[in-house]
């Protein structure tokens, strides 16, 4: 069942991604973030109460496990808006497989925390970290400004994609190894998105943001998003409770592949033969992986 969630959260992640990009554009980054964290919160509210795992709250919090939640949910938020200013400015078939490293970040913490690394798993490993150094860079032609020597630089988005991934990577490791095992799949998600939610509440009111929407499309791309990454979540929640969690962090990383399909077919986005072998490293990278679980 873990390889079953795992890719389910990935199809999530990647329908997400891309319907969003399009909202991020309109009304940035941050208020997308609020209100997709706002209506997974609806979603997994609903979750939770038809399944009454809320009884399982007294035996989360004597383990420790809703104090841990708080952390997770910090760099949660963090690298999730890192995401979406990734792809408000990047090109999606660069940035979401750059993000879909994550996998990467989360197998060593998991090596590093018990779980052992079959050397299959290991070069897909290595192969996945290739495949981003690829992706990561384009070639400017020389009348541009600020050119690296050579012509090479990080193309826009990357950076923040970079950053995505490594906190993501972190994230998941936290939750997987700490959290899930106590407070289960539901409970964990909906810890998340209130903690997000707080989070991000407090600093729209300390900044005086504007949250207003521009139009009724907007809030239901956001709508549809919030359900898909919430879904996503307790998919690849429910998955690292019962398979191991390096395995399904890495299946679920491959909602790269989703975005890629899309952003070439719809938005005819054409990165360039490297970057290309680049994404190809990536996604190799995660079936060697998931082949040598």
């Amino acid at each position: 069942m873990g390889i079953f969630f795992g890719l389910a959260a990935s199809f999530g992640w990647g329908m997400g991604d891309f319907l969003v990009r399009g909202a991020t554009r309109r009304v940035g980054s941050f208020v997308s973030l609020l209100y997709m964290q706002g209506f997974g919160l609806l979603c997994i509210m609903l979750v939770v109460l038809a399944r009454g795992d809320l009884a399982i709250l007294p035996a989360a919090a004597a383990s420790g496990a809703l104090w841990l939640m708080i952390p997770a949910a910090v760099i949660s938020v963090c690298s999730t808006l890192l995401l979406y200013r990734s792809l408000a400015i990047g090109m999606l078939s660069i940035v979401s497989p750059i993000v879909s490293s994550y996998a990467a970040v989360t197998l060593v913490l998991s090596l590093l925390t018990g779980e052992r690394l079959t050397p299959l798993r290991l070069i897909g490993a290595l192969v996945a970290l290739a495949g981003v150094v690829l992706a990561s860079i384009e070639h400017r032609t020389h009348g541009e400004p600020h050119a690296w020597r050579h012509g090479w630089r990080l193309p826009v988005g990357v950076p923040q994609a970079l950053g995505c991934a490594l906190l993501f990577g972190i994230a998941f490791w936290l939750q997987g190894f700490y959290v899930i095992p106590y407070a289960g799949p539901a409970v964990t998600v909906l810890g998340n998105r209130l903690i997000s939610l707080a989070i991000l509440v407090c600093v729209m009111l300390l900044s005086r943001r504007s949250a207003r929407l521009p139009d009724a499309r907007t809030a239901w791309v956001l709508f549809g998003v919030g359900v898909l990454d919430t879904l996503a979540f307790i998919a690849s929640s429910a998955g690292a409770a019962t398979d191991q969690v390096s395995i399904v962090t890495v299946l679920s990383s491959m909602f790269s592949a989703w975005t890629v399909l899309l952003a070439w077919i719809v938005l005819r986005e054409r990165p360039h033969r490297l970057q290309w072998a680049g994404i190809a490293l990536i996604l190799c990278g995660v079936v060697l992986v998931s082949l040598g679980a």
